[in-house]
């Protein structure tokens, strides 16, 4: 899209300011994680936008040619699911390097959940580029379309759930809801119609906050929020807050 000269002056910039680019950097090359993050950041606000949706594309987009084209195109290959799913830990392992970061991958049904932990600092690349680099993994072993849920998220640790969505891959932006959703109650078994302020926070819920979190954005103690989440989760049937924000995406009612 930008061509070579484009990378070229890009590169040569980074260069005048992190020595450790004017050596020569293959995949296997160890960078210091200060240098790596300036990289990301300049490559970020040169090409492309510094937004959570930007490095989800670009996780996408980089796990494609990885797989397709580049050095892990055996990923995907003669492997079952399950298999596949326990690399991922390792995958993740590979760009970290050097860090006490750990990652861990579970086949649960039809859906898998992806928890890292104890990264050494919260930056966009490190959670959301990453997502987006996973999905692209399993939707190209899968062949059908991933929606990545956010269980928690936003510090040193977060928690996804990746789960088959044909209705909403393609169709949904981060912040939206189909408009049927908007005025009508959730369908599908519940034992009890939800209120208004339990549909809230299911939603709070999967976009990963804290029962703390939701008290303070809803104006409520988070022994309330926490009651809230524990009743609409008895009505919905599910046993915690990962089936609750599966729950939400397989109706298609999770926004940002």
């Amino acid at each position: 899209m930008f061509g070579s000269d484009a990378w070229r002056h890009f590169f040569r910039d980074v260069a005048g300011t992190e020595p450790c680019f004017r050596s020569l950097i293959t995949a296997d090359t160890a960078v210091p994680l200060s240098a790596f993050l300036a990289f990301q950041d300049e490559l970020m606000r040169r090409f492309f936008s510094t937004d959570d949706e930007a490095y989800l594309k670009l996780g996408r987009e980089s796990s494609r040619w990885a797989l397709g084209e580049g050095p892990l195109k055996g990923l995907v290959q003669g492997k079952d699911l399950e298999t596949m799913v326990g690399a991922l830990p390792g995958l993740h392992g590979r760009y970290l390097q050097g860090t006490t970061t750990r990652a861990e991958a579970l086949l649960t049904g039809s859906a898998v959940e992806f928890s890292v932990f104890d990264l050494p600092r919260w930056h966009p690349y490190f959670e959301h580029f990453i997502v987006g680099y996973v999905a692209e993994v399993l939707e190209m072993f899968c062949a059908s379309p991933i929606e990545p849920v956010r269980v928690h998220g936003g510090g040193k640790d977060y928690h996804y759930v990746f789960q088959c969505a044909p209705a909403l891959a393609g169709t949904m932006s981060k912040d939206s809801v189909p408009a049927s959703s908007a005025s009508k109650r959730p369908s599908g078994p519940v034992s009890r119609p939800l209120s208004d302020r339990e549909f809230e926070v299911l939603r709070l819920v999967a976009r990963g906050k804290t029962n703390e979190q939701i008290g303070f954005e809803l104006g409520i103690s988070k022994k309330t929020a926490q009651h809230h989440v524990a009743h609409a989760c008895q009505k919905i049937r599910v046993s915690g807050r990962v089936g609750a924000a599966m729950w939400l995406a397989e109706r298609g009612l999770v926004r940002g």
